[in-house]
C-alpha cells in the first residue's frame, strides 16, 4: 500500500511556521512510500473535521477526556490502514501536520504558549505525540468497542501515559480495562495510585497477565487496590 509521510525535518520546519502562524503547503514536503493501492485518507480527513467542530464546542476543562472521546473516530478512521503504515512515523507526522494541527495546537495549548510544539506531532514517542498516544489509548483497551473507557477516567492525562501507555499492563486489554474501570468509578489521588501501578507492575514477575479474562483482571485490580495501604 501506498502512503504518505512527513520525515522529521520537514516536520520541525512546518511546525515552526504553524506555530508561528503561517499556513504552509503541506504537499509539497510530503513524500510516498510502498506500492499499490493508496491508503484511504478520506475516512481520516473527515475524522479531523468532525473533531475540529467538536473541540470548538467543548467548555469542560478536562480536555484529557476529549482525547480520549475523540480516540475512538481517530481508531476507526484508521481501522484499513495496515500495521506497517501505523508503524512508520514518518506516517503519523504527516497526519499530524495535514489534518490534525489545530486540534493538537488546542489539546496541547499550554505547551504550545511555551513553544514546546514538536514532540506533540513529531511520534518521536507515542506516548507524547498526540495522535499516537490516542490510537494506543484505544488499542490498549481492546479497540473501538470498549472505546469509550478511553474517556472514562476524569483529568486522566497522568493515568494513561504514565501507569497505561508506557508500561507492560497497556498490552493486556482486560487488565487495561479494569484499571480503567477501577479509576474511574473509584479514584486514587496522585501518591495512591502510583502507588497501585507499581504494585500491579510488580505482578509482571510472578503472574502471566497476558492470558487474564476480565473477570481475573477486575479481581486482580481489585486486590491492588485493597492491599495499596501495605506498600
Amino acid at each position: 500500500m501506498r502512503y504518505p509521510t512527513l520525515s522529521n525535518t520537514n516536520t520541525v520546519g512546518l511546525s515552526e511556521q504553524l506555530a508561528g502562524g503561517q499556513d504552509p503547503s503541506v504537499d509539497p514536503h510530503v513524500e510516498w512510500f510502498g506500492s499499490g493501492d493508496e491508503v484511504a485518507l478520506a475516512p481520516i480527513a473527515d475524522a479531523a473535521d468532525a473533531m475540529a467542530r467538536e473541540f470548538r464546542e467543548w467548555t469542560d476543562s478536562d480536555r484529557d477526556r476529549f482525547e480520549g472521546k475523540a480516540a475512538t473516530a481517530l481508531f476507526k478512521a484508521l481501522e484499513n490502514v495496515p500495521p506497517e503504515v501505523l508503524d512508520d512515523r514518518g506516517f503519523w507526522r504527516f497526519l499530524s501536520i495535514r489534518y490534525f494541527w489545530a486540534f493538537i495546537a488546542w489539546r496541547e495549548e499550554v505547551a504550545f504558549s511555551r513553544g514546546n510544539h514538536l514532540k506533540y506531532v513529531d511520534a518521536v514517542r507515542s506516548t507524547e505525540s498526540v495522535l499516537p498516544r490516542m490510537y494506543l489509548r484505544i488499542q490498549a483497551v481492546g479497540g473501538e468497542h470498549h472505546g469509550p473507557l478511553a474517556a472514562a477516567v476524569p483529568h486522566g492525562t497522568d493515568f494513561w501515559r504514565s501507569h497505561v501507555l508506557r508500561v507492560r499492563s497497556g498490552s493486556v486489554p482486560a487488565v487495561a480495562r479494569a484499571f480503567a474501570r477501577k479509576q474511574a468509578g473509584d479514584r486514587l489521588m496522585t501518591d495512591s495510585l502510583r502507588q497501585a501501578a507499581r504494585r500491579l507492575n510488580r505482578t509482571w514477575a510472578n503472574v502471566v497477565l497476558n492470558v487474564y479474562d476480565d473477570s481475573e483482571a477486575t479481581d486482580l485490580i481489585q486486590t491492588i487496590w485493597d492491599q495499596r495501604a501495605d506498600d
